[in-house]
């Protein structure tokens, strides 16, 4: 109890506001460093779309089976479709100028032969595009870890426009492979037709046969009754010269006897004659005969035979030719008969005008004579009823043939059907083997290990290669300046927590203010000069620092631990405690806005505002080039603008000095003590 008396004490001896105040401002030290600082941190990589970066498109479009592919440009349309950094769409020289000066932070390069690489997706070899980055770590370690994490996002825009572009150019060959399916489908669709037509080709072309063989069938009938005529009529013209024998033997001794009626024998006889010369006409004389007609058929059907091998081979067709020619052999026999009695009725017709002549010898033999002409009516008889017969036979023998020509028509009509057919089969087999022709070509054929590298870059057909400039390489040599700076400030706030700013006798003396400053300032600045090049020592030595620019980095460190104590240093002689604690604030808004950790584009609005302002910002970003490299502008900037901190804090100072030599009531009892 007696413990909280005494710190009660301690607590309401802060009468005045001013140490209210005092106590107040402790109070919210935890808020201010706690809230500023998440504040500031609260969500970089939500802005990441302020970070200027460069995009310079080199591609050149390709044509893949008359589609453009131009995957640079759908590229630069994902981009612009997703902004997850602020695009400046560039050229090269501006691209690099501006990562040397840090006005951008990355470029992104599309080559020339980035569609083409895409495009080769359809080829037999296709290669993976590639997309440059380029970052420098002089313009700040931390965005590369930043660049790294969106870079799955970059990715994936880059990947959504090399599907698009791969895509085009797949599906190019994809029409035309099914235009090549098409054009197979015509040629198959015309094989059906042709088959079918060839099938009722083969179908016209059976029924001919089954018509051409019943054709064959009945001309064989209709021959073998001419045969049976033919038999009939060479009996009764036998029969016919057995009768002219007996009227030779018979007639001549009675001659006298019937010479009254030679006349009317000799007219029959005429007339005999008369018919058996129509029957020669109509069995062999003139240009279409019997056994032309005959001839014609076994022609034809020998020439079929011919045309058509696998005709020629049926056994059917074998019967029907077999049968034309016993027909064209038998009709030709039938001639010769015919022929023969003609003969005989050309003699009858002599002996007949000798009968006349010999008139007188007849009539003494009428008796006899007339048994002879009853025996030769008899004959006669038989010889027209084997004429008749004949002449049926030739009837039908000629409807046979009409009917076998009318087949063999038929024949024909199926035959060109089969042909056309066929043709036309043809012609879709052709079509048909184009089309797949055209398919197989623009199929690859690899082999296993080609499958293989090929599903690999189909799978991931992009790459984003990332050259780093001044490549910082570890994540504590990327935050170094920063934590140097940070080291150097906090030593200029604790330095006079053990140093007075000034001693009273230099104040009291008579040396001039500007040697007074000097004298309370460079002990303090000695001790952060030392500290801080041992901090340097140290980072380089134990944990490999290795500044790319040695002397650079040692002077900024000099540089800045002079002008950081010569700020605390005028603040604390100026301001006492007060000062102390603005140092302290001032700690806490560099922290923020020096962008030592992320780029200053993703800090809110009030601290990029500060961020030009404060000294901090430029020890930072000169340690960052000594350090890791870059351009050395920055250096010489960073180098003058702390300079000019300096000399503004010492002339400060001095003006401080020469104001306290004046002695006042507050000075020689504070109410703030430290």
């Amino acid at each position: 109890m007696r413990a909280l008396r005494l710190a009660g004490l301690e607590l309401r001896r802060f009468r005045h506001p001013l140490q209210r105040l005092a106590l107040g401002f402790l109070l919210l030290i935890p808020l201010l460093y706690g809230a500023l600082y998440l504040w500031s941190n609260w969500d970089p990589y939500g802005r990441l779309d302020r970070i200027p970066v460069a995009v310079v498109n080199h591609d050149q479009p390709v044509t893949v089976d008359g589609e453009e592919v131009d995957a640079g440009e759908r590229f630069i349309d994902e981009l612009r479709g997703e902004p997850i950094f602020d695009w400046i769409f560039t050229d090269d020289a501006d691209a690099a100028d501006g990562l040397s000066a840090g006005r951008y932070y990355m470029t992104i390069t599309i080559p020339e032969d980035f569609s083409a690489d895409l495009a080769s997706g359809a080829e037999d070899t296709p290669r993976r595009a590639t997309v440059d980055l380029r970052r420098d770590d002089g313009n700040g370690y931390v965005f590369g870890i930043m660049a790294d994490t969106a870079r799955t996002t970059l990715q994936a825009q880059l990947d959504r426009a090399a599907t698009t572009a791969y895509f085009e150019s797949v599906y190019g060959n994809l029409d035309a492979l099914r235009d090549g399916l098409v054009s197979a489908h015509d040629g198959a669709a015309e094989l059906v037709d042709g088959l079918s037509q060839a099938g009722d080709g083969v179908d016209a072309l059976v029924d001919g046969v089954g018509a051409a063989a019943s054709g064959s069938a009945e001309l064989t009938s209709g021959l073998a009754e001419l045969a049976t005529g033919s038999a009939e009529l060479a009996d009764g013209a036998a029969a016919v010269a057995a009768g002219n024998e007996q009227i030779a033997d018979v007639v001549v001794p009675i001659i006298d006897e019937i010479v009254p009626v030679v006349p009317d024998v000799a007219a029959g006889a005429a007339a005999v004659t008369d018919a058996v010369a129509g029957l020669t006409e109509l069995a062999s004389g003139g240009s279409d005969t019997v056994a032309d007609r005959t001839g014609s058929v076994v022609e034809q059907l020998e020439q079929l035979a011919v045309d058509d091998p696998e005709l020629a081979a049926d056994p059917g067709f074998q019967e029907v030719l077999d049968a034309a020619q016993a027909a064209d052999d038998r009709a030709g026999e039938v001639a010769d008969a015919v022929a023969t009695v003609d003969d005989a009725a050309q003699e009858l017709a002599a002996d007949a005008d000798t009968l006349q002549d010999r008139s007188a010898e007849i009539q003494d033999r009428l008796e006899e004579a007339e048994r002879s002409v009853q025996d030769l009516a008899s004959g006669s008889a038989e010889v027209a009823s084997g004429a008749a017969e004949l002449r049926d036979g030739i009837d039908a023998a000629h409807s046979g043939a009409s009917d076998l020509d009318a087949a063999m028509g038929q024949l024909g009509d199926g035959a060109h059907e089969l042909d056309s057919g066929l043709g036309q089969l043809s012609d879709g087999a052709g079509q048909l083997e184009a089309g797949l022709d055209d398919i197989v070509a623009r199929i690859p054929a690899m082999s296993g290990e080609q499958r293989e590298s090929a599903a690999q870059i189909l799978g991931a057909p992009t790459e984003v290669t990332m050259t780093v400039d001044n490549d910082a390489e570890l994540y504590g040599r990327g935050l170094a300046p920063f934590f140097f700076a940070i080291a150097l400030w906090v030593f200029g706030i604790a330095a006079f927590v053990v140093l007075r700013p000034i001693s009273g006798r230099a104040l009291a003396s008579a040396a001039r203010p500007t040697v007074v400053a000097l004298a309370g300032w460079l002990p303090v600045y000695g001790l952060a000069l030392f500290g801080g090049l041992f901090l340097l020592v140290v980072c380089w030595m134990a944990l490999g620092l290795d500044p790319v620019h040695p002397g650079w980095t040692v002077g900024l460190v000099a540089l800045g631990a002079a002008a950081f104590t010569a700020i605390a240093h005028l603040l604390r002689l100026a301001l006492g405690v007060v000062g102390t604690a603005i140092a302290l604030v001032l700690l806490m808004l560099q922290l923020t806005s020096s962008a030592g950790v992320y780029p200053v584009e993703t800090l809110p609005a009030p601290f990029q505002v500060l961020h030009p302002l404060l000294p901090m910002t430029y020890l930072v970003d000169g340690l960052r080039v000594a350090v890791t490299g870059g351009n050395v502008d920055h250096l010489l900037r960073d180098v003058v603008v702390l300079a000019g901190f300096l000399v503004v804090a010492l002339v400060g100072t001095v003006v401080v000095v020469a104001a306290k030599r004046t002695w006042t009531m507050p000075r020689l009892h504070p109410v703030l003590e430290g």
